[in-house]
């Protein structure tokens, strides 16, 4: 596909000033905006979801094919057979890579489904085609036709390279094809969608633990891998509420009873307050085999395989999607964990000054961990799921966020993306408030997925509460 006219340079072109300012500015860590600096859409109003939406559009291109139209993840590539390169440097280019996962692949899917979503199928049909050959290339080699799940890593010629299904692979692939057909309205998907859940329901539910997901099987499901965790249950209930939104009759009805089922089991089995404390709590990161918080001594090592830690970036993430059901009709007791959690992030993970999550996991008491590397980096994916849950609370709650989502969004907008060349920084340092060494764009884990839902939220808020957006956009205007 020819080279494309990115917006990117227009949208970022007053950013690079911010950018200057701020290298000579190392040693604060607040989020200043220069006096002298020309103002940007999202600095002049509370929300700017026209701005948002562009941004939106703009992303997903650069992820898709790089600044120059023939690079990122090549998904505009006349050879484009659907896999979505996973590995990407700072200036979007491919670097060596043996295989993508299936948390990439699906993710690469999802950022072309919402940006089919807000271009229209006029001016969206290239991330149409991303979404097609990308779903042809996921059900050809990922799916197991004898076992049934997803692999966990395939090569580009479609070769299975682990044969592991990964329940936070599994629950992703649910939930793209979910979202793929509420734009497409191909039956086939949510077919496939429903077939995937039918699986989990099988293997990965515990029956002992209604609403539970376990983490990680071998290839024929006789065998569970790995730990309890929070990340896998985040993802089944948010493919379980994708699902909610696309189906009718007795399938939604079986929906309906698995979400609530979901949201109670977090409410009132995961979720802990902090000792001590009723107006605040904590969901862990990993849970023993009863699903209580894991007791075992934190180490790097064992950080996402069994240590003690409150995972204060799902905190967040929970909080949004707890209010998200509740908007759907479900419980809205549910609500009060969700504030919970939200006090959390504020009072112990949430630097003040910048707004930005800089302590992703903490301790159940919301002290940074000794030893946690990552306690001097703001990491990339928890500032996008705060900007969300923040906004969110402000705009359907009514929560007094207002000021809170601001400085979390001017972190976002202008320490967090590449002013340069576009797109999330892995990390920013929280001395300096410049990127961290590792400075590539892509790899398995890391997608257009996290800014893409944080920017969905936008465009959803602005199409939803028009008038609670105005009102706040007033009140952010004469103050």
């Amino acid at each position: 596909m020819a080279s494309i006219n990115h917006p990117i340079r227009k949208n970022i072109v007053l950013l690079v000033l911010i950018f200057f300012y701020l290298a000579g500015c190392a040693s604060s860590t607040t989020v200043p905006i220069p006096s002298t600096t020309p103002i940007i859409a999202w600095q002049k109003t509370f929300l700017a979801v026209n701005w948002y939406q562009q941004d939106q559009i703009t992303t997903a291109d650069l992820w898709n094919s790089g600044p120059d139209g023939h690079s990122g993840m090549g998904t505009y590539q006349s050879s484009f057979n659907g896999y979505f390169y996973p590995n990407l440097d700072q200036q979007w280019q491919q670097t060596p890579a043996d295989v993508t996962s299936a948390v990439e692949q699906s993710r690469g899917i999802y950022m072309n489904v919402e940006a089919y979503r807000t271009a229209g199928p006029q001016k969206g049909q290239r991330f149409l085609n991303g979404i097609t050959k990308g779903i042809d290339f996921l059900q050809a080699h990922f799916l197991d036709t004898r076992y049934g799940g997803y692999y966990w890593q395939v090569a580009n010629d479609g070769t299975v390279r682990d044969d592991q299904k990964q329940g936070y692979g599994n629950a992703h692939v649910m939930m793209v094809l979910a979202q793929a057909y509420s734009v497409t309205h191909n039956p086939n998907y949510l077919q496939d969608a429903l077939n995937q859940l039918a699986i989990i329901e099988k293997h990965f539910v515990d029956p002992a633990y209604p609403g539970s997901y376990r983490p990680n099987y071998n290839r024929d499901f006789s065998q569970i891998q790995g730990n309890n965790n929070i990340d896998v249950i985040t993802h089944y209930l948010e493919g379980l509420l994708a699902l909610f939104d696309v189906t009718t009759g007795a399938t939604h009805n079986h929906l309906t009873h698995l979400v609530q089922q979901e949201g109670d089991f977090i409410a009132s089995h995961l979720y802990h307050n902090e000792d001590g404390y009723t107006d605040r709590g904590y969901v862990a990161y990993n849970y023993d085999a009863h699903w209580q918080p894991s007791q075992q001594p934190y180490t790097r090592e064992t950080q996402w395989s069994g240590a003690l830690q409150a995972s204060t970036g799902h905190n967040i993430e929970l909080a949004y999607l707890v209010s998200r059901a509740i908007e759907r009709g479900f419980n809205a007791k549910w609500l009060d964990v969700g504030y919970k959690l939200i006090k959390f992030c504020l009072l112990y993970a949430i630097d003040p000054k910048t707004g930005g999550m800089l302590y992703e996991i903490t301790d159940y008491h919301g002290k940074p961990l000794p030893g946690n590397p990552d306690n001097s980096l703001y990491i990339y994916w928890p500032q996008a799921e705060t900007a969300r849950a923040l906004l969110h609370y402000t705009v359907v709650r009514g929560a007094d966020f207002g000021k809170q989502f601001k400085k979390a969004e001017a972190f976002f907008n202008q320490y967090m993306t590449d002013q340069h060349y576009g797109g999330l920084w892995q990390g920013v340092d929280a001395s300096t408030l410049k990127p961290g060494d590792n400075t590539t764009k892509g790899d398995i884990w890391k997608a257009d997925y996290h800014e893409n839902m944080y920017f969905t939220e936008v465009l959803r808020l602005g199409a939803k509460y028009p008038t609670q957006i105005a009102a706040l956009n007033k009140k952010w205007a004469a103050a």
